[in-house]
């Protein structure tokens, strides 16, 4: 069992099932409905509100303080927790109940989805089912197991759901996931401690620490064939933002331990997580959440206190919308890239089919100023009686030359080829006659 809501079994054991999922069930088997807060009655939302409710007597005559007590004596009936870890054991499920609950709720309005389509025989994936919604009637009609005796809070749901400004913040929420760069992991269900150990069981590896399981665990399942390298890009890994918190926690180890420091020969170190991802948000830190010793890592005030001027730094941890920025950003010099890349394109089309045109017209006014030239030529040798034959086009290929050999030269011989620098004259003879223009008085 680890530390903070992740579990370990130990070799052997009769069954496989995993800690948080009996626990899922266990949440929904004894939820309270309506509880008492203060004066005001409300639907129970959170697993505190399982403390607002007495506990009932069970068949085995055991009866607990309250609702809460029950899910997590009840969750110690499957296992058989280590001697010296009772303690912690219910810490871990109390801290793992708190998501579980709010995780029902999300995963109510899906199935009910699901539920009511597949009583008129229609299949629908949950993939689906997060973009489609029903109208209140229908919601009706598909009341969850847990919630069958506590209808009003069922009621109290399905307004909430077709509230319109809850659509709107439905839908930009889900717009906001689409827009992340990849997936979150590729651990599935399993903790990075079960990831870490079938990758080793799976590659034939010696056992690898927290930080090269983290590593792996967002660049492909533990079959694929992946191995950490600190000089990949951050194309290799699932998301941006495991680049950015592997890269970080290396330069924070560094400024702790010396430049000498290799973070892949260490489990990921608590005090480096503080600084490097500014302490806990949200109740997590910033990466190996689920690995990371609480009793053992000092809080931020701590650390904080003993730091001197000039020694390693506490940063701060990117927002989303510092991330979203830095996407959009990002976008937009990739977009205008683009933009750049066509605009040239389509300035050098142009250039090519303006140079074409003016090379047309350069030709189109040679040929004519050719043939008026011809023109005048002809029209003043046919004056004197000797019409010009019209020119080969500028375009034609010049056609071959031949010509019999003069008398009484060299290649006179019979069976003599021609010369090949002899040429054919007989075209200019016709032009020019041998005897003088007739006199016209």
């Amino acid at each position: 069992m680890l530390m903070n809501w992740s579990w370990t079994s130990p070799v052997g054991g009769c069954h496989k099932r995993k800690v948080n999922g009996i626990m899922g069930l266990l949440c929904k088997q004894y939820y309270p409905g309506m509880v008492r807060v203060g004066e005001s009655t409300v639907m129970a939302e959170t697993f505190d509100h399982y403390a607002a409710v007495n506990d009932t007597e069970d068949r085995e005559g055991r009866m607990w303080r309250n609702k809460l007590e029950r899910v997590i004596m009840d969750m110690l009936d499957f296992y058989r927790i280590e001697e010296g870890f009772e303690d912690l054991a219910r810490q871990v499920a109390r801290t793992a109940c708190h998501k579980l609950v709010k995780d029902m709720f999300y995963e109510a309005r899906k199935q009910a989805i699901v539920d009511f389509h597949a009583a008129r025989n229609v299949r629908i994936k949950r993939d689906d089912a997060v973009k489609m919604t029903l109208m209140k009637e229908e919601y009706l009609q598909a009341i969850p197991w847990w919630m069958a005796t506590h209808r009003e809070c069922w009621e109290v749901l399905v307004d909430r759901w077709c509230a319109e400004d809850w659509v709107e913040r439905h839908e930009a929420c889900r717009q906001r996931r689409l827009m992340m760069q990849g997936a979150s992991y590729h651990q599935g269900s399993l903790s990075l401690s079960e990831y870490a150990a079938r990758y080793a069981s799976h590659h034939g590896v010696g056992e690898i620490n927290t930080f090269e399981a983290f590593a792996l665990s967002h660049k492909g399942k533990f079959k694929a064939d992946i191995h950490y390298n600190p000089e990949d890009p951050p194309e290799v890994y699932s998301n941006p933002s495991a680049y950015e918190r592997l890269s970080q926690y290396s330069d924070v180890a560094k400024e702790v331990y010396g430049q000498d420091y290799d973070p892949r020969s260490h489990d990921l170190d608590g005090e480096v997580v503080m600084r490097a991802g500014k302490g806990k948000k949200h109740g997590r830190y910033w990466l190996g959440d689920s690995v990371i010793d609480t009793a053992s890592t000092p809080t931020l005030s701590q650390i904080r206190a003993r730091t001197v001027s000039g020694g390693p730094s506490i940063r701060e941890r990117p927002t989303a919308t510092q991330a979203l920025q830095a996407q959009l950003q990002e976008e937009r010099a990739r977009r205008e890239h683009l933009e750049a890349t066509l605009a040239q394109q389509v300035q050098a089309q142009v250039q090519a089919q303006v140079e074409e045109q003016v090379q047309t017209q350069v030709q189109a006014q040679l040929q004519a100023q050719r043939q008026e030239m011809f023109s005048y030529f002809q029209a003043q040798f046919a004056a004197i009686g000797h019409p010009l034959q019209a020119p080969l086009p500028i375009w034609a290929p010049r056609p071959p030359i031949s010509s019999p050999p003069m008398p009484g030269s060299a290649g006179s011989n019979a069976g003599a080829g021609v010369g090949a620098g002899d040429v054919d004259l007989s075209a200019a003879r016709n032009l020019f006659p041998q005897g003088p223009p007739p006199f016209d008085p």
